[in-house]
This record gives C-alpha cells, sequence and structure tokens, in this order.
C-alpha cells in the first residue's frame, strides 16, 4: 500500500491559495479519515511494527486532530526508518501544531540534512526561525525556497514579509524586492489590460470596492472597517469582495452596511477581476498588502481604473498596476516616497482604529500601588529582534526593580520563552525580571495593560494596531522612528497625537528616554487619564471623521482620473483635428 504522508494530505487540504478548496474539501476530509483509519487498521493487524503501517495510522490520527497519538506513532515509525524527510518532515509537522517550536525545528533540520532542497521543509522551517526571531536565517530559508521555486508568488510575497523584520534591510532595498515582485509575478498581465469605459464625471455617486480576506475580527478589520461601517451612502457605494474563510459577527457588521457583498474564496483571479469589471468598480482598494492570502495577482490585471493599497501592510506593493498607496508623512517621508512604485495619499495616521466591543476602563497607574514600574510589549516574538532585547535588557538594568510583561499568543509555548529569557540573561538581566502572559480573550487580553505603566516598541519592525491598543488603554508607548516604514509604525500614531516625546531617534535616546519617563509617575499617571480621549476624538480614532478623510481622499483621486481622462480626450482629438 502506498502511503499518503502528512504532508500531502496537508497539501491536499491546506494549499497555499486557502479559500474555496478547504471549504470544498470539507466533508471529504471526514470521508478520508474514516476511510484511512479502517485501511490502516487492517494493514496495522497484518504488519503492527511495520514504519508504513505506523507511519499511515499516525497520518490519519493527525488528519482526524488525534496529535498527541499521531505523534507516538511517529515517533516509532522514525526510531525504526530515521532516514525518513518525508516522515521528519510530518513529524515536525504534528511538533509545531502541539506547540513544541523548538522540537519541530529539530525533525526540519534532519529532514533538509538528508534532503537540501525539501521546499515544504523550508517553508515550515523559516517560519519557525521568524517566530524564534532569527530574521538572518529565516531569510536564508525563504531566498533558497525561491530558487527552487522563483515563480511561487506565494513563497515570494512571504519573503518580503520576513524582510519587514530584518535589522539590515533599508527601505531601498525592501522596495526593489516589491519592484522584483512585479517584475516575476504580475508585469505578464500588463499587456492583457484592457481601457475602462467608467463614466468620467468627477462628482457622480463612486463605486468603491475593497478586497480582503479579513471581513472577520482580525486587527486588519479593526484598521479599516470605520471607512465601511460609516460610510456615505449618496457619495458613495460600497462593494465588499470578501475571501474570508469563515464569517463572524463582524463580518455581519461590515456586510449589514456594504451595498454589495461578494464571497470570492472561491474565485480564480481571473474570475474576480472580471467580475470587478462587471461591478464597474471605480476606486478598488487592496486591504492586505504582502500579507498571506493577498489578491495582489487580480490588481495585477488592473480590472479598475483607479487601484489603492491601504491599511493591512502600509510598506507598498511594487506593482505597476497599483496607482496610491494611503499612508502619513511620518510613515514615508519625503525623502522616500521616490522608492515607491505608488503615489502616496497623506492621512494623519496610516490606519483607524475601531474595536466590535466595548472594551475595558482604563486602570490607575500599576506604578502607584506596585512601588516599581512595570514595562510591556504585546507585540508577536518575531519582533523582539536581538537589537531589541539589548535595548530593553539595558533598560532593565538601569532600573533593577521594574519588571517587563510580555504577552503574545507565542508567549503560552514554554521553549519560546525559554529563548527569550535565555537571551535576556545574556545581557545581564534575570529571569525574573520578565512576565510571560499567553493567548486570552480579547476582554482579558485588554485588562492586562493595566498591569502596564509604559510600553516598549520593537524595532526594526514596530508595532502597529498594537500601538494603538496600549494607547486606547491609556499606555503610552516608547518607539524608536527608524529608516524604514515598518520601523515608523508606532511613530506615525503617536506623532498625530502629540506624543512626539515618546518618540526617540535611535537606541541611546529610546534607552534615555525609558529611564526618564518611567522616573517621573506623575506625569505618566496624568496622561494615562486622558490617553483614550485624546485616541478618541483624534482625527484617526473618531470612526465618522476618519471615514470622510478616506472618501474625501476618494473623491480627490477619482477627480484626477476624471481630468486625466478629459485631457487624453483632448489630446485624440488635437490630434485627429491635425491629421491627414
Amino acid at each position: 500500500m502506498t502511503r499518503p504522508s502528512l504532508s500531502s494530505l496537508l497539501r491536499q487540504t491546506i494549499p497555499l491559495r486557502v479559500g474555496s478548496l478547504r471549504r470544498q474539501l470539507g466533508s471529504a476530509r471526514g470521508q478520508l479519515r474514516r476511510l484511512a483509519r479502517r485501511s490502516y487498521d487492517r494493514v496495522r493487524a497484518i504488519h503492527p511494527a511495520y514504519p508504513n503501517t505506523l507511519l499511515n495510522r499516525g497520518a490519519a490520527l493527525a488528519a482526524a486532530g488525534q496529535l498527541a497519538e499521531a505523534l507516538a506513532y511517529y515517533d516509532r515509525a522514525i526510531g525504526l526508518r530515521p532516514n525518513n524527510a518525508a516522515a521528519l518532515y510530518d513529524h515536525a509537522v504534528i511538533l509545531r501544531r502541539l506547540k513544541r517550536s523548538d522540537e519541530a525545528l529539530a525533525s526540519l533540520d534532519r529532514a533538509l540534512a538528508l534532503e537540501p532542497d525539501f521546499a515544504a521543509a523550508l517553508i515550515s522551517r523559516s517560519k519557525i526561525l521568524r517566530l524564534f526571531g532569527d530574521i538572518d536565517e529565516s531569510v536564508k530559508c525563504h531566498r533558497k525556497m525561491m530558487q527552487l521555486r522563483p515563480h511561487d508568488p506565494t513563497l515570494h510575497t512571504a519573503l518580503i514579509f520576513t524582510l519587514n523584520f530584518d535589522p539590515s534591510a533599508t527601505e531601498a532595498e525592501k522596495q526593489r524586492e516589491r519592484a522584483e515582485w512585479n517584475r516575476r509575478h504580475a508585469q505578464k498581465f500588463r499587456s492583457g489590460w484592457k481601457p475602462h469605459d467608467n463614466d468620467p464625471d468627477p462628482e457622480r455617486r463612486l463605486r468603491i470596492g475593497y478586497v480582503s480576506r479579513y471581513f472577520r475580527r482580525d486587527n486588519a478589520a479593526y484598521g479599516f472597517a470605520n471607512a465601511i461601517l460609516h460610510r456615505d451612502a449618496e457619495r458613495s457605494e460600497i462593494f465588499c469582495y470578501s475571501d474570508s474563510e469563515s464569517e463572524d459577527d463582524v463580518s455581519a457588521r461590515i456586510r449589514e452596511r456594504a451595498h454589495h457583498w461578494r464571497l470570492t474564496g472561491e474565485l480564480s483571479d481571473d474570475r474576480l477581476a472580471d467580475l470587478i469589471r462587471q461591478d464597474r468598480i471605480d476606486i478598488l482598494i487592496d486591504c492586505v498588502g504582502h500579507m498571506s492570502g493577498n489578491r495582489l495577482l487580480v490588481f495585477a490585471r488592473k480590472p479598475a481604473p483607479v487601484q489603492v493599497t491601504a491599511w493591512g501592510e502600509p510598506t507598498g506593493t511594487g506593482l505597476e498596476a497599483m496607482d496610491y498607496l494611503f499612508a502619513s508623512p511620518v510613515l514615508v517621508p519625503e525623502s522616500d516616497r521616490g522608492l515607491f512604485a505608488e503615489h502616496v495619499i497623506d492621512f494623519p495616521n496610516f490606519t483607524g482604529v475601531w474595536s466590535p466591543d466595548q472594551l475595558p476602563d482604563v486602570g490607575p497607574l500599576p506604578a502607584l500601588s506596585q512601588g516599581y514600574v512595570t514595562f510591556g510589549s504585546f507585540n508577536r516574538v518575531a519582533k523582539l529582534s536581538a537589537p531589541t532585547i539589548q535595548c530593553w535588557a539595558a533598560i532593565l538594568r538601569r532600573l533593577p526593580q521594574a519588571r517587563l510583561i510580555l504577552k503574545n499568543l507565542s508567549f503560552g509555548e514554554p521553549a519560546i520563552q525559554q529563548r527569550i529569557r535565555d537571551a535576556f540573561e545574556r545581557h545581564g538581566v534575570a529571569a525574573s525580571a520578565l512576565i510571560f502572559l499567553g493567548s486570552t480573550d480579547r476582554q482579558t487580553h485588554f485588562a492586562c495593560y493595566n498591569l502596564v505603566d509604559i510600553a516598549l516598541d520593537p524595532f526594526p519592525h514596530a508595532g502597529g494596531m498594537t500601538t494603538l491598543d496600549a494607547l486606547w488603554m491609556g499606555v503610552p508607548v516608547i518607539t524608536w522612528s527608524g529608516r524604514s516604514v515598518s520601523a515608523r509604525w508606532a511613530a506615525t500614531s503617536l506623532v498625530p497625537l502629540g506624543l512626539t516625546d515618546f518618540v526617540a531617534d535611535g537606541p541611546e535616546s529610546y534607552l534615555e528616554l525609558a529611564v526618564a519617563k518611567a522616573a517621573d509617575l506623575e506625569s505618566l499617571s496624568r496622561l494615562r487619564a486622558s490617553l483614550r480621549t485624546r485616541v478618541a476624538t483624534s482625527e484617526f480614532g473618531d470612526g465618522p471623521n476618519y471615514c470622510r478623510l478616506v472618501e474625501t481622499a476618494c473623491r480627490e483621486i477619482w477627480r484626477r482620473w476624471c481630468s486625466e481622462q478629459r485631457s487624453n480626450g483632448a489630446t485624440t482629438a488635437r490630434s485627429a483635428e491635425s491629421g491627414p
């Protein structure tokens, strides 16, 4: 019997391009599990200790979600046949799902020692290395994958996303990689662009399309939802093209305010582009950027006359077909704008802020009762770069009574906790100074900010929505506004709020700033009491106001397009008059 490996099963049920296939295969997976169990049990009865039998049984259990039991079978099979690269990869997949990433990495390393060009193993290894903060090695894995599969846009997007975490990557280098993505994957569609015959009336009601897989409970949606929830129905007609794998109460709220709701996960790029043309969209907005699940190849086909990227990953796409990027003067300073494929439209902040729930009240400054300052960072682990840890450790050495709370889903994993402890101890900070908090529900997550006096922003990849979460809970954020777009995410929220005194210009000033702010508890307490109101009444925190900013920007770029059409028409007419 030929063994269907777990990797092959996963490739069938969790393809790189998720969406329609996952839904279509839902019932098929259940049938597969039942058939696999019966088949494997019959073989096992004949050859109970045969490695393939053990692997088959393990694959069936893993497909059924019985991970611990599946792992036991893989352990036995690998013990009998240690040089099976496919089995080692499957073993790593199960370990990763069990949140045992260090062991998963060891299995992947063994698999790659046997098969250095094992693409699936390289993909998994790069993700774990990024999780561990080893960005150099993660980038090397991505580069090798690109050598193996140079025409895979999804893998190339993963490299682009990872470069945002690379302390050595300049903005110019990041934008060159985006331009290369356009050259390899998008440019071939340029010859197929068709003229747009949208009515060039600059003041008519606009048809605006939003493309995203995040029309659901997700930080990405919290950044753009106000643009839809508060739309002016007389000035714009809203189309949502949703790739969301599942819908929830947030989906329902956005769908209620949209005029048209298209479920697009089952549509190919060609079919989605055709649908957008049929809907006669005037302005098409990408809400994902170079994150997983993007539909940038739809935008590459230019289905709408004006195309914009915003909110999701606001670092530019590199696409020739993308006309505009919604950003801010802090996020993309004038000195960098020539690097971008898109024309930058300035907002006070690159994102809005919205919550589907009423969040906990802001509590008093913890240091007033505890007698020491508590710093905090609720950012993803991958952002805790070596320079970040070095700087934070220096702060804790200067303030030996202080504590640092690190909260994120991944901090529930003991191996990751230990890695961070070891890194701080190498810089002379005892493990007792660190407090790890894992995943919680949303209400508890925000309530945990009431344990924090000052938030510390990582670098070179700053916090976006994490920064806004902290500010909403009255916690000011110390950041270093660095040399790349991803390094300025926090600063672009702080500056329009007048919190420029929390923005450092380098690691040394970051250290001194943290120590100085921690020494002034009276000022911290006053600021804490006023921050939520300051955010809520800001241009980007006030929902209706932020929506008006988006609608005003859309109107302006539409007027620009209409003006260009009139100019082109006049030029064509003059050419015809001067002809033979």
